[in-house]
């Protein structure tokens, strides 16, 4: 069994069911909006551990063969793939998830993350249309029911699920710096597009005079709200 070495934020705080489908093309940003991308891209450091309070700790790096059996595949990228196995809790309301990166080539596995149903969600921190992801705690990521390779620099993982009974909470799992972020969404990911690196998230809300409305907004893949895509749809 080999180690790996990853560095982990201390502390910071926490953040909507139906479902929405996937599409990894979808809309071209305006030369703006590529503009804010690529240079969000061009300033990320190699190390963003180097700029937070930090704690060391130690995650194995296993063989392919002690993943779960039960675990299921949802995501491929060349030769990694991404599983996702569900504890069934039969004391509480909420299950636990666990999400596992392997790398066929080399047949091993690591853990990205094991969820926390009882984790909060950060609205307060995120509210308003143009509002950017929220650091959290990878510890304290509330649900991983689903998870995908995300574009940008580095491996970057989706992962989100419905932990309330009402809303779907997503999140982005950064593992080079093995930090996390929560998207100010509460209807889940629409789409990603890998060209222009984006990540297109539903929310919605209401009408003062009454009624549902659903809107999608455009997000880097280190949270930073871009643009509204498109108008307000009435449900």
């Amino acid at each position: 069994m080999k180690k790996k070495i990853f560095m982990v934020p201390i502390a910071l705080m926490m953040m909507g069911c139906t479902h929405s489908s996937t599409n990894n093309t979808n809309g071209v940003a305006e030369d703006s909006v590529k503009d804010v991308v690529a240079e969000e891209m061009e300033e990320e450091p190699s190390d963003e551990t180097e700029m937070m309070g930090v704690a060391m700790y130690q995650q194995d790096v296993m063989d392919a063969s002690e993943m779960p059996k039960t675990a299921k595949l949802v995501d491929n990228r060349g030769q990694l793939a991404l599983y996702v196995d569900m504890d069934k809790n039969a004391d509480e309301t909420n299950d636990y998830y666990t999400v596992w990166l392997m790398d066929e080539k080399a047949k091993t596995v690591q853990r990205v993350c094991y969820t926390n149903p009882t984790a909060a969600a950060p609205w307060e921190e995120m509210r308003g249309e143009d509002a950017d992801a929220v650091e959290v705690p990878i510890h304290l990521i509330a649900t991983a029911e689903q998870a995908y390779f995300a574009p940008g620099k580095g491996t970057k993982i989706l992962v989100e699920g419905c932990p309330d009974g009402r809303n779907i909470w997503t999140y982005i799992i950064d593992l080079d710096s093995h930090t996390a972020k929560m998207f100010p969404s509460n209807e889940g990911m629409n789409s990603m597009n890998y060209d222009t690196n984006e990540i297109i998230l539903a929310t919605y809300g209401y009408y003062d005079e009454g009624g549902r409305y659903t809107y999608l907004r455009a997000y880097s893949p280190n949270g930073k709200y871009l643009r509204n895509v498109g108008e307000k749809e009435p449900e």
